[in-house]
């Protein structure tokens, strides 16, 4: 039983220690707006202009 809960113990903590806590990245609304609609039905050359939009926002 003691080794069930040591076990028990170390897989929690180990767990808690490998969850990496990096801050996410500052999206601009241009690359959610594009991000959103990569899955949409759009002609090749709107979502061309959504990443260029996207891409440019970043500058």
């Amino acid at each position: 039983m003691r080794l069930i809960l040591v076990s028990l113990i170390a897989v929690f903590l180990t767990g808690c220690a490998c969850h990496s806590h990096t801050l996410p990245k500052h999206e601009t609304t241009a690359c959610m707006n594009y991000r959103a609609m990569m899955a949409a039905p759009m002609p090749p050359d709107a979502m061309h202009r959504l990443q260029e939009k996207c891409t440019a926002s970043r500058q």
